[in-house]
């Protein structure tokens, strides 16, 4: 796909009359994005959240390999790293089979910080179900980078209501008890709910087929359409009328410690969602309250909130500079959040 390098708040007027109403207002202009690069062994960044143990540590992940769904084996590698890249330790998941990881994200569940890895990706819809992993946080951090084989503790096995979908954007919602998931590719896409009381005990005897095989599988809970992700670059958009269309499937999700910042990320934008004291997340993600578009359209794949939803961490697919960002969260949205912080 062919880069284009633009300022996206400075577009013709005659493009803005013509595409009036299209998308979601912009937030005012951002400093320009910090950018770092991964570790080599994460070349298919798939995933990525703020440790809860660890203040400046990441998890992240690969997907399983550049073919998607694929039965080949790979090791089911969980990676810490820090805020410029750099990698501090590595898990690996003992007694799983990596399908299409496509999101990670932390939990403080029974006195204990985890973290949830979501095996939820199907770009044929082939799957009948799903899986999301629970794992502990280790508790201290190793003085070099070492690989520690970790079991996880909990699974949670789910499918959809009518059928298979492609899910690549999680978070847990820690006031609801329950995980979010959005779908990708659909029009709109469409976000359900999973309750943490669903998840079981991780089998301590079997193959990983026979420990996921005898789990329960619970469906997940239609809680309605997300609205407003139109293209925030109507120019981008306009000048790659191929993959246009796909810049704005959801490839990411996070939410703010406080529970009231939803940030929705694409392949192209930014949007931020806020759910007001009392209302349901089906009202919340009808329409963002900001966004801003990204250096450039890209294969973004995973989005952290910091510890106080100042600023965004997002990875991308790939090797090289840039595919890992720090960003500032717009000034509108950082503001409403923490005027409802302490409700």
């Amino acid at each position: 796909m062919a880069l284009i390098e633009r300022d996206p708040h400075r577009w013709p007027l005659g493009l803005l009359l013509l595409l009036g109403g299209f998308g979601p207002p912009l937030s005012a202009a951002s400093p320009t994005p910090l950018e770092n690069e991964l570790p080599s062994v994460i070349d298919e960044a798939s995933g990525l959240a703020h440790s809860g143990q660890h203040i400046g540590l990441l998890w992240t992940h690969n997907d399983n390999i550049n073919d998607p769904g694929s039965m080949q084996r790979v090791t089911p590698l969980v990676h810490g790293i820090d805020f410029e890249g750099r990698r501090l330790l590595s898990l690996e998941l003992d007694g799983v089979i990596q399908r299409d990881w496509e999101a990670v994200e932390r939990l403080h569940v029974e006195g204990s910080h985890s973290l949830v890895v979501a095996d939820s990706g199907d770009n044929r819809d082939s799957w009948p179900d799903y899986v999301l992993w629970f794992l502990d946080e280790p508790t201290e951090l190793p003085p070099s980078v070492t690989t520690n084989i970790t079991t996880p503790t909990h699974l949670l096995r789910f499918r959809y209501p009518d059928g298979p979908a492609d899910t690549e954007a999680m978070v847990v919602d820690p006031h609801g008890d329950q995980i979010l998931v959005l779908t990708k590719r659909e029009d709109p896409p469409r976000l359900f709910a999973l309750p943490l009381s669903a998840r079981q005990p991780f089998p301590d005897e079997g193959s990983p087929r026979e420990r996921l095989a005898s789990a329960e599988v619970h469906q997940a809970r239609l809680l309605g359409p997300m609205g407003g992700l139109a293209p925030t670059d109507p120019i981008n958009w306009l000048l790659s009328p191929l993959t246009g269309r796909q810049t704005s499937l959801p490839t990411g999700m996070a939410l703010s410690p406080d529970g009231r910042l939803l940030a929705v990320l694409t392949y192209s934008s930014l949007y931020l969602f806020r759910r007001d004291v009392g209302e349901r997340w089906s009202e919340a993600i009808r329409r963002p309250v900001a966004s801003r578009s990204l250096p450039r359209i890209d294969q973004w794949e995973g989005i952290a909130f910091d510890q106080d939803a100042s600023h965004l961490h997002i990875v991308r697919e790939g090797t090289g500079p840039g595919t890992l960002l720090q960003l500032e969260v717009p000034e509108a949205a950082r503001a409403t959040s923490l005027e409802t912080a302490d409700d």
